[in-house]
């Protein structure tokens, strides 16, 4: 009987050991990846007020949504572009294995007072979830003409 629970005792740990791995291998196939690329913001026609775009990639088996962006020291709030009005937008979805684009004619981050902004400097993007951890870029603020980052690869 001693033999039996011997060599039966490892098959338990091993048999529980592999249900921890399924189990932790759930748990990961259920969140969102996320990932923000070519950030950027508009120089501003009008300096009270300035646009900034991007494109989440969500490579997670999980959908999350975006909630917030901040940028600075300026407020800023999200909205998309319905004919000649702008409509706040409250939250965004970001689906599983897809993305979000914010691009100019429709979704932007409005930037109210965002100080003096010119062409090769920089603001500091927050972009925050319902899910996910914040991330935080350094977006590059481009010229009125300029080409927009990314726009090669088919981006705004």
């Amino acid at each position: 009987m001693r033999a039996a629970l011997k060599v039966g005792a490892p098959a338990v740990v091993l048999a529980a050991g592999a249900g921890l791995l399924v189990w932790s291998g759930d748990a990961e196939a259920g969140t969102a990846r996320l990932a923000v690329r070519d950030a950027y913001v508009r120089e501003p026609a009008n300096p009270a007020e300035a646009a900034a775009y991007f494109r989440i990639g969500n490579t997670g088996r999980a959908d999350d949504t975006l909630t917030a962006v901040t940028a600075g020291t300026g407020r800023a709030s999200m909205h998309t572009s319905n004919g000649p009005k702008m409509v706040a937008l409250g939250s965004v979805p970001i689906p599983a294995r897809g993305s979000l684009e914010f691009s100019p004619g429709g979704g932007h981050v409005m930037i109210d007072d965002p100080g003096p902004l010119k062409p090769g400097g920089t603001v500091r993007l927050t972009f925050r979830f319902a899910k996910s951890a914040p991330i935080s870029v350094d977006a590059p603020v481009i010229g009125i003409g300029a080409e927009a980052p990314g726009a090669d690869e088919g981006g705004s």
